[in-house]
């Protein structure tokens, strides 16, 4: 006898939930976009760097119940060919790799990752490996600093960049 008196309150309960309409949220967007430039990327001993960039990106952002954006998935496909301005001599970079924005809990803030192949420099986009960075990397909400890190590197931070990619092309 308890279970059938325990039954219909259950059986309603459902019923009610089934009738009640779900909640609207709004739904994800996506987007696509191109990059592409040129611009003197270092000036080393005897010459320039000159970089050519092709980059296609596509994304979706995603929004909680009140419609704040809480997360954005971009994927990545970059080409970068750095030139000798002097003798010609290039190394083509390779991208491909995912960015991640996601909303820090109760502020406008958001962290950001990057997973996958961040860079991958060959001499003429087929030779030696000159750089390489592969793996995932955090940044905390100021986008400078690194939180996580975990891979592998062979891209030094800093002048020291620009010192190795001078070597490369030299």
């Amino acid at each position: 006898m308890t279970v059938r008196r325990l039954l219909l309150p259950v059986i309603l309960g459902c019923a009610v939930l089934g009738f009640v309409a779900p909640a609207s949220a709004r739904p994800p967007e996506s987007f696509s976009f191109e990059q592409t430039g040129q611009e003197v990327l270092a000036n080393c001993d005897g010459f320039d760097i000159l970089l050519d960039t092709t980059g296609f990106f596509n994304g979706t952002t995603f929004f909680d119940q009140s419609g704040e954006e809480v997360k954005t998935i971009i994927r990545g496909r970059i080409t970068e060919t750095m030139t000798n301005s002097d003798t010609g001599k290039t190394v083509v970079n390779r991208g491909v790799f995912q960015d991640f924005f996601r909303r820090i809990d109760g502020t406008d803030q958001f962290t950001h990752s990057v997973v996958g192949f961040d860079f991958q420099g060959k001499v003429d986009g087929r030779g030696p490996v000159v750089f390489q960075v592969v793996g995932r990397k955090v940044f905390g909400p100021d986008g400078e600093t690194i939180v996580f890190l975990v891979g592998h590197s062979t891209l030094p931070e800093g002048q020291a960049a620009e010192t190795a990619l001078c070597a490369a092309l030299s």
